[in-house]
């Protein structure tokens, strides 16, 4: 099922979709700062962390996590924990030395101490040799949040010894079906602790994260006709002061978080708009004729990618973010639609149909160059760039039914996140909250 949001559009005047169904859960020394494309993966060990034999399941998924973290980020090679014990066993005399013996650069190891219903955990990050201790800190938080803090231990462990961000701690929104509508959920970047977040009985769709992961956006048919929805780190759901028209949808924030540029009807044609939060004041971007929706911001907030049947069939186009300067993007392709800025801006992420199939395809700024990263494994939608610009999350029927999965930048290491089935349109967040 095709879910670009010109066709959503075209469906969105006919009326709220049927009746849908419940979906389950889903499913040497080391210095110095990672640049480039081009290093040497650094090599871990993640030993379960000591403590209490009572507390011994919390250890084993602490370390299972952040094995899975650090191996995910892409800069990281982890020691199977299969060869762990030759370490212990090795004739060398220090405990850092021990481990260098079965190739360990580094060493996340880490302490858990009864909590009294409460994760207390102690990480330790060290060189392997020379012997170094890079940072000891302490970690809490209510027993059924063992893997948040795995998360951040890890996170802390990838700033650390690449200089970067990492993304564990990020989350998915997404769209899922509920009873008679679609609701919004949420999961944990590896689809894990997957909960619902709306519970309007109606139906939401194309959920956008704000810059710092707080806030949520989406077009809604809580009140009627499809509009604007904003979803606060409260719960508190209000509506967005659009421009009118029956119809305002695919949503996505600027890059400060004070306006929200989307797709509204309201001059009697789908035209781009933009939302100041503040004013409340909205403007027309776009005039024409056309079709043009699909809006979204560049991160150094002066320029929109949007899609648009303009030139007869849809492509991706840009413009300055005054509505100004409209150049066309994509070429080649018989569909263009749903783009998605990189993090650093110079690419943009975007589905093509060529051959009757949707495949997800990266085009470079400055080049021109496009690369596809999906090959007709089924219908490949909606892509969204994880925050450290190395992975991709997007929707799929490639197993029959959609799911989300995500996959490095370059289209492999491709992951299955859910298995509920008619699972859509994701958005990464930015930041941790």
């Amino acid at each position: 099922m095709r879910r670009a949001i010109l066709l959503v559009a075209a469906a969105l005047a006919a009326g709220p979709a049927g009746s849908q169904g419940e979906p389950p859960p889903p499913p040497g020394g080391v210095t110095g700062v990672i640049t480039g494309t081009g290093f040497t993966r650094i090599k871990i060990a993640v030993p379960e962390p000591e403590g209490d034999p009572t507390l011994r399941g919390i250890a084993a998924e602490i370390a299972a996590t952040v094995r899975d973290d650090l191996a995910y980020s892409g800069y990281f090679e982890v020691i199977d924990p299969a060869l762990y014990p030759l370490a212990a066993t090795s004739k060398e005399t220090t405990a850092t030395d021990k481990w260098a013996s079965i190739g360990a650069a580094a060493v996340a190891s880490g302490k858990l101490a009864p909590g009294s219903g409460r994760i207390d955990f102690r990480g330790k990050l060290v060189n392997a040799s020379p012997a170094t201790t890079l940072f000891e800190r302490r970690y809490g938080g209510p027993s059924d949040l063992v893997r948040r803090v795995a998360h951040q231990y890890a996170d802390d462990i990838v700033q650390q010894l690449t200089g970067q961000p990492g993304i564990a701690m990020t989350w998915i929104a997404f769209v899922g079906k509920h009873g008679k509508g679609k609701e919004i959920y949420m999961m944990d970047y590896d689809g894990q602790r997957v909960r619902r977040i709306t519970s309007t009985g109606s139906i939401n769709l194309m959920p956008t994260w704000s810059p710092v992961a707080q806030r949520l956006a989406y077009m809604s048919w809580r009140t009627g006709a499809p509009s604007i929805d904003v979803l606060e780190s409260d719960g508190k759901i209000t509506r967005a002061q659009t421009a009118g028209g029956t119809m305002n949808i695919s949503p996505d924030w600027s890059p400060d978080g004070r306006r929200i540029v989307y797709a509204s009807n309201a001059s009697g044609n789908c035209d781009v708009h933009i939302l100041d939060l503040a004013s409340g004041r909205s403007s027309r971007l776009t005039s024409s004729p056309a079709i043009d929706a699909s809006p979204s911001f560049a991160p150094n907030g002066r320029e929109i990618a949007f899609t648009s049947d303009r030139s007869g069939s849809p492509q991706i186009y840009v413009m300055d973010a005054e509505g100004l300067n409209v150049r066309r993007l994509s070429s080649g392709d018989d569909y263009a639609d749903a783009a998605a800025w990189s993090p650093k801006g110079d690419r943009v992420a975007y589905v093509s149909r060529r051959g009757g199939r949707f495949d997800i395809v990266v085009i470079e700024i400055q080049s021109g160059a496009v690369t596809s990263l999906t090959h007709g494994e089924g219908s490949n939608e909606n892509p969204r760039w994880s925050p450290d610009g190395r992975h991709l999350v997007f929707s799929s029927n490639r197993a029959g039914a959609y799911d989300l999965y995500t996959m490095r930048a370059d289209g492999t290491d491709v992951r299955r996140l859910t298995r509920g089935g008619d699972c859509i349109t994701p958005d990464w967040s930015h930041r941790t909250p």
